[in-house]
C-alpha cells in the first residue's frame, strides 16, 4: 500500500472511533485507540515475536529475546503499579491476564508453540501482517478463528475431565510486591542464561543499545523502541479496563457470529451479547487500521509471492493456534501479560510453547520453509 492510503485509512480509523463513542462510550473509544497504537508499532517497528524465538532456537542468537525479556519488565512494575489499585479508571476490577494452570493449558501453550513456527506468525504478527495487505496470512487469520470455534467446542469436555487453578506469584511470596521481585529474578535470570547462550556460540553479543540511534533506524522503529511502546500501551489498557489486550477472544466472539449465520452454536451464551460488549474487538480493528497505516507511512513493499507449502503451513499453523489459544492464550497475551499480571501461567506458557517451537521448526522444511 502506497501513502496515498494513509488518509482514508485514518478516515476509517476516525470513523470507527467516533461509532464506538456514539454507542460504547470513552472507555471503549480509548481501548480501541490503543489498539490502534499496538497495531501501528507492531508493524512499524517489526516487532517479532515468532522469528525471535526461531532466532534463538535455530541461530542461539538471543537479541530478540532479550527485547521481549526487557518488554515484561517494564510491563511487570507497571502492571503491578495497576494491580495494587483496586479497581481500573472505569471502576472495573482489577485481576491482569491469569490463566488456570492445567492440562488444558499445557497442552494448548504446547500447539501454539508449533503453530505460530508452521505459520510464521502469532495472534499479534498476524493481525499487523494483516493490516499490511498480505493475503496469506488472512487466510491464516482465517483457520486461527476455525481453530478458536474447534478449541470453544471442546472446553465443557475439558472442563469436565481436567481440573485447572491460577497460581499467583504473591500466593508463593504472600505479597504482590515481593512477588513482582521474585519475577525480576527470573526475568534477570533468563536474560543472563540466553546472553550465555549467544556468546557460547557466536563468541560475541549482539547489544541492545547498538551504535548509532537505538530508537530509530532506517525511517522506521526499531525492534527495542516497538518492545518499549508495547509494554506502555499494553500496560495502559491495564489501567483502563482491568486487564491486558487479548486478540483470541475478540477472533472467538466475531466467529461465533459468523458461524450463528449458519445457524451453528444456537445457545451459546455469548450470542445472547451485543457483539461490541467486548472492547477487544474494536482494539482488534482498530489495530489492523493502525498496522495498515504503518505499511503505508514506511514505504515497505509488497510481499513477494508465496508458494503452496507456506500457504498449506500457515493453514495448519492458523488452526493449531486457535485451537492452543482458546486454553492458554497468545504469546502476548497469555506469555507478556501473564506474566507481568504475576501469574505462573506466563512462565510455564513460555517453556512449553518453546518445546512446541521446537517441533514446528522441525516441521517446516517439509512445507518448504527455510528454518
Amino acid at each position: 500500500m502506497s501513502r496515498q492510503w494513509s488518509l482514508p485509512i485514518a478516515a476509517l480509523a476516525g470513523g470507527a472511533l467516533y461509532y464506538l463513542g456514539i454507542h460504547q462510550g470513552a472507555q471503549w473509544v480509548w481501548m480501541a485507540l490503543i489498539g490502534l497504537g499496538l497495531g501501528f508499532t507492531l508493524s512499524f517497528s517489526r516487532f517479532g515475536i515468532v522469528f525471535g524465538w526461531r532466532e534463538l532456537l535455530a541461530r542461539r542468537n538471543s537479541y530478540y529475546v532479550r527485547i521481549h525479556l526487557l518488554t515484561i519488565a517494564i510491563e511487570l512494575l507497571l502492571f503491578t503499579t495497576a494491580l495494587s489499585f483496586g479497581h481500573s479508571l472505569f471502576d472495573e476490577p482489577m485481576v491482569g491476564n491469569i490463566v488456570p494452570i492445567g492440562i488444558p493449558f499445557v497442552g494448548g501453550a504446547f500447539l501454539f508453540g508449533i503453530g505460530m513456527q508452521l505459520a510464521g506468525v502469532c495472534a499479534t504478527g498476524t493481525l499487523y501482517r494483516c493490516g499490511e495487505g498480505q493475503p496469506r496470512f488472512w487466510l491464516v487469520l482465517l483457520c486461527y478463528c476455525i481453530g478458536t470455534l474447534i478449541g470453544g467446542s471442546l472446553k465443557p469436555w475439558m472442563a469436565s475431565h481436567f481440573v485447572s487453578n491460577p497460581i499467583l506469584f504473591k500466593q508463593l511470596t504472600g505479597g504482590l510486591w515481593s512477588g513482582m521481585l521474585l519475577n525480576f529474578a527470573l526475568i534477570a535470570l533468563l536474560y543472563f542464561i540466553f546472553r550465555q547462550v549467544e556468546l557460547r556460540r557466536h563468541g560475541t553479543l549482539q547489544p541492545l543499545w547498538s551504535q548509532g540511534n537505538p530508537f530509530w533506524r532506517d525511517g522506521r522503529f526499531t525492534v527495542l523502541t516497538g518492545g518499549i511502546i508495547i509494554a506502555l500501551l499494553n500496560s495502559s489498557v491495564v489501567a483502563l479496563h482491568g486487564s491486558a489486550w487479548t486478540i483470541t477472544g475478540a477472533l472467538y466472539d466475531l466467529s461465533l457470529r459468523v458461524g450463528s449465520l449458519f445457524g451453528l452454536f444456537a445457545g451459546n451464551p455469548k450470542l445472547a451479547q451485543p457483539l461490541l460488549a467486548n472492547p477487544m474487538i474494536g482494539m482488534f480493528v482498530l489495530g489492523v487500521l493502525g498496522a495498515a497505516l504503518a505499511h503505508c507511512l514506511s514505504g515497505a513493499p509488497k510481499a513477494g509471492p508465496t508458494h503452496n507449502g507456506a500457504i498449506l503451513a500457515g493453514m495448519l499453523g492458523g488452526i493449531l493456534m486457535g485451537v492452543g489459544a482458546m486454553y492458554s492464550l497468545c504469546n502476548l497475551g497469555g506469555y507478556f501479560d501473564g506474566t507481568a499480571s504475576g501469574s505462573l501461567h506466563g512462565w510455564l506458557w513460555m517453556l512449553m510453547a518453546l518445546a512446541g517451537s521446537l517441533i514446528g521448526l522441525r516441521l517446516r522444511p517439509r512445507f518448504g520453509l527455510s528454518v
